[in-house]
């Protein structure tokens, strides 16, 4: 692939860097080799070399290196906004035409690639399959895939962006998909997929076959348990049958013996008449005694009942009596409790007079005591400055100049005699305070007796007011008392009342018991009488056994029809089982043929499946990976050996053992030390030495891609790459571009620096601020 022309228009980076709408970068004038985009920080050079492919992605600002990581719009500042390129690849030349609207309610974006014919004229790309880029984005995608390959190969060999992943950081199936491109292998993947669509595809017929397996398997266990159930219902029936005949010669036998008691009956047909007639009185008799018995009980009873209530009665009318006397003392004592406590009232209240009276001593004696302090400090503090004034005022006596002609002019002095001044009137002010301290400590010792009797005083008030507290519930319970008086003469009237019903009542039970005493003696003597008479006829009564030997006959016959209904009823579903295990035999009948199926099935979905894995990451892919695998590691390590010395080596494995011995699928870059004659992980190694490795690897992928691709790429791209290098690294790192496209035979490549002497070894340079200004 090899730019020719580039149209920017609405990009942010264009109008904020270049101070323009629009842009138009010619490159078809440029020479052969290494061309460097130059200008200072935020001119537009990123913008510039983020559009020079046709990949609808600005991949320094990607996520990751596919369309749906991306969006436009972040990057567009005006309503209307294009990108235009005009690119060769494979001795074809094709423009990709992308339109942005964003009138404010609706954004639209079209994506165009067009194929120039011979007569210049621009048509869209068409690919085989019939998919034609029409302006939408996924046509737009598929189209320009099939001319230079997906976006992840492009930006991982040949476009090294800004901010772009380190290939050490690429998870295995990453790499085996980029690998796979890389090495044109990538077709493998669509037939591994449509292989794995194949064997879905027959997995879906293969459950149905199964469901219809399942089925078949839970009708053949259910024949099973068909045959097993006709089986036991022959067992049923047969026993059925077996109870029946039982039955039958049950109830012959009884109907013999029947005739036979019937027969004595006959016989003694008078006996039996009285027999009957006597056994009847007999339970009429049993009957009455034990009516009696009940009465007898129940009437107990009633009167033990009655005799309990009255008797509660009675203790309740005596306990009122019992408190008669004090019932009627309460109220002659209730009025003198209640004088007593008018007394006592009068006394709290004069009591409580005497103590506020006290209570105002305190407080003004507290107020005096507070004064007196302050006037104790003021008076020493006064005390002090006096003395102090006192002593600066004798300075004036003491000094030798007091009578030289500069007493007047001396500050000294000037002191001492302002101190002497002031010395008057601060004896005064301290002997004030010192009369009025004399007052106040009068008037607090005057207090003091008056402070003494305030407690006093306030245990009397305390004490009368609990000796009023008492006499308010003595009052209040001879008040309780004394309205129990009423109650007095009903409990008189109505003790009397309980005993004339207790004498009633003994009575009444005397004669109950007298009349049940008789009564149960009459019943007595009848009984005799019947069984003596009893005794005489020596006949026996074979009515009862006839009776039950009739139940039993009709409960025979019953048994002998419930049995039949039975039999009936087990016919029937023997038959409906004999019916269904016929349907079933025949259902069963094909299930042979379907397991057979299945099975076959089951067979050709394992090929189809191992078919997906071979074709697959882990299969056919996987292992021209491993073929590439040292391939790459030679271009690499070539590269490093040329352009850096021979300190650095790697190795590329493609294979991880784990813990327990084993190798999986993986993908691995290690750095051989030659200076510390030490291994280590590409990922711990410095940021600058990661940088040149890193594009190392990605050249590397590139001439190997270039050396087996039928239409290779032109031009490489690299966007500052070299920031962390030193300025020794940076030379090796132009050495490095050199020798990448010499090897791969590519045009040139486009890349971005901000070392002016990198930029002084470029074979071509596109000033972005003289572009501006163009």
């Amino acid at each position: 692939m090899r730019p020719l022309k580039l149209i920017l228009a609405g990009f942010h980076g264009i109008r904020d860097g270049m101070h323009r709408d629009s842009v138009t970068v010619d490159l078809t004038t440029l020479p052969g080799g290494l061309i460097a985009l130059v200008g200072p920080n935020g001119a537009g050079k990123t913008t510039i070399m983020d559009n020079l492919h046709p990949y609808p992605i600005m991949p320094s600002h990607a996520s990751k290196m596919s369309a749906d990581a991306f969006s436009y719009w972040d990057h567009l500042c005006a309503p209307r906004a294009e990108k235009d390129l005009e690119w060769e690849h494979g001795g074809r030349i094709y423009r990709s035409a992308f339109a942005f609207r964003n009138p404010g309610k609706s954004r639209k974006a079209e994506y165009y690639l067009f194929e120039k014919a011979a007569d210049d004229s621009w048509s869209p790309v068409q690919l085989a399959d019939g998919t034609l880029s029409d302006g939408k984005a996924d046509t737009y995608n598929r189209c320009l895939e099939a001319v230079l390959g997906s976006p992840e190969a492009f930006f991982t060999s040949v476009f090294s962006a800004q901010n772009r992943r380190p290939l050490a950081s690429y998870q295995p199936s990453e790499i085996k998909k980029l690998l796979a491109e890389l090495l044109g292998i990538d077709h493998l993947r669509d037939l591994s997929a449509k292989a794995g669509e194949v064997a879905k595809l027959l997995t879906r017929s293969l459950d149905t076959l199964q469901r219809d397996v399942l089925t078949l398997t839970g009708k053949r266990d259910r024949a099973a348990v068909v045959a097993r159930e006709i089986w036991q219902m022959g067992e049923s029936l047969d026993a059925e049958r077996g109870a029946r005949d039982d039955e039958m010669a049950k109830g012959a036998k009884l109907l013999q013996e029947r005739a036979t008691l019937a027969a004595k009956q006959a016989a003694n047909a008078g006996t039996e008449a009285r027999l009957r007639e006597l056994t009847q009185r007999k339970g009429e008799l049993d009957r009455r005694a034990e009516s009696l018995a009940n009465d007898d009980q129940a009437a107990a009873g009633r009167a033990v009942a009655r005799r309990r209530d009255l008797e509660r009665q009675l203790s309740g009318h005596r306990a009122v009596l019992t408190e008669a006397s004090v019932i009627e003392a309460a109220a002659g004592e209730r009025d003198v409790v209640q004088l007593a406590i008018g007394r006592r009232q009068d006394e709290i209240v004069s009591q409580r007079a005497i103590v506020e009276k006290l209570d105002t001593v305190h407080v003004e004696h507290a107020a005096i005591s507070t004064e007196l302090k302050g006037l104790q400090q003021q008076g020493i503090a006064g005390a002090q400055l006096a003395e102090a004034l006192k002593l600066q005022a004798e300075v004036i006596e003491t000094v030798p100049c007091r009578d030289d002609p500069m007493h007047a002019t001396c500050p000294l002095l000037a002191q001492a005699r302002n101190a002497k001044a002031k010395l008057g009137p601060q004896v005064v002010s301290v002997k004030t305070l010192r009369e009025s301290y004399r007052k106040k400590l009068d008037q607090v010792q005057s207090m003091e007796a008056s402070l003494s009797e305030r407690a006093t005083a306030r245990s009397a008030l305390s004490a009368l007011e609990a000796h009023l507290v008492r006499d308010q519930q003595q009052l209040q319970r001879l008040t309780a008392l004394a309205a129990k008086k009423p109650l007095l003469t009903t409990a008189r009237e109505g003790l009397a009342q309980v005993e004339r019903d207790l004498t009633t009542l003994s009575n009444e039970e005397a004669s109950r018991m007298d009349r049940h005493k008789r009564d149960i003696a009459d019943v007595k003597s009848q009984l005799e009488a019947v069984r003596c008479e009893l005794a005489t006829l020596a006949t026996e009564d074979v009515t009862g056994t006839l009776a039950q030997m009739d139940r039993q006959i009709v409960a025979g016959r019953e048994a002998i029809a419930a049995i039949a209904g039975r039999i009936e009823a087990l016919i029937r579903q023997e038959s409906m089982l004999v019916s269904e295990r016929a349907r079933l035999d025949v259902e069963l009948a094909g299930l042979p043929a379907i397991e057979a199926q299945a099975q076959a099935l089951s067979d050709q979905i394992a090929q189809w499946k191992l078919l997906a894995k071979g074709l697959g990451n882990d299969g056919v892919i996987a292992l021209s990976i491993d073929d590439a695998g040292p391939a790459i590691t030679q271009i690499v390590n070539d590269l490093l050996l040329a352009c850096y010395g021979r300190r650095f080596t790697i190795a590329i494995h493609t294979q991880t053992e784990l813990a327990s011995g084993e190798k999986r699928e993986g993908f691995a870059i290690n750095v051989i030390d030659a200076d510390n004659d030490s291994m280590k992980d590409f990922a711990v190694m410095s940021g600058g030495q990661k940088v040149w490795i890193n594009e190392c690897l990605t050249r590397g992928i590139a001439l190997y891609r270039g050396q087996d691709a039928q239409q290779p790429f032109q031009t490489l791209f690299t966007d500052e790459a070299d920031g962390p290098l030193d300025p020794e690294r940076k030379r090796a790192f132009m050495k490095m571009k050199r020798e990448v496209l010499r090897l791969g035979g590519y045009e040139r490549e486009f890349f971005i620096s901000q070392t002016p002497d990198l930029v002084d070894e470029a074979d071509g340079v596109i000033d972005v601020v003289a572009l501006a200004q163009s």
